[in-house]
């Protein structure tokens, strides 16, 4: 788990910055990869887990096998 700090973005800056998606970055909250709170049910990230995190790979996405561009051909979607 990453340290936390005191200044926290909303979620969508959060996945620009990590350069992912909104959903991946909800995905990281959840498992205590990032840091945040919720504020009137509106997500914010604590900045300083953002850059103590690594990036999220697209292996952290992609089910391991699939590249991710066959199209759904390989029936692993």
């Amino acid at each position: 788990m990453c340290e936390t700090g005191t200044s926290f973005v909303p979620i969508a800056e959060a996945a620009l910055l990590l350069e992912t998606t909104e959903m991946r970055v909800l995905m990281m909250l959840k498992k205590n990869e990032l840091q945040g709170k919720t504020v009137d049910d509106v997500w914010y990230v604590d900045r300083a887990s953002l850059q103590l995190c690594d990036k999220p790979k697209a292996a952290d996405i992609v089910k391991q096998g699939c590249g991710g561009g066959c199209g759904s051909g390989c029936g692993g979607h």
